[in-house]
């Protein structure tokens, strides 16, 4: 139990570390990594995104509107249903994360 606990803090760390090279917060930086993972093409709802994070919608959709005034990622209505948000990182974004990868 002792080792995954441990484990667990040092992914904390790194996950700090990479999101203050970007100027956000740790969650932030987990919603950047949800969306790098599971977009193709058309965009992450936010409930998927809360529902892999476990954590409240609401968490999701705040987090996500201070990522897109950062130019982080885009967030537009669903085509098929104008209650749901589509979250989908920009090029911006994917050239952050590419230059972090290669430090």
């Amino acid at each position: 139990m002792w080792e995954i606990r441990s484990i667990n803090l040092c992914l904390v760390e790194l996950r700090q570390f990479r999101a203050d090279e970007l100027g956000i917060t740790g969650p932030q930086w987990m919603i950047l990594m949800a969306l790098m993972e599971l977009d193709r093409e058309s965009g992450i709802p936010v409930n998927v995104v809360s529902q892999l994070m476990h954590v409240d919608p609401s968490f999701v959709t705040t987090q996500s509107k201070l990522l897109e005034k950062k130019g982080f990622l885009r967030r537009k209505p669903c085509t098929s249903d104008a209650r749901v948000v589509q979250m989908s990182l920009t090029d911006k974004t994917y050239k952050h994360l590419a230059s972090v990868a290669a430090q």
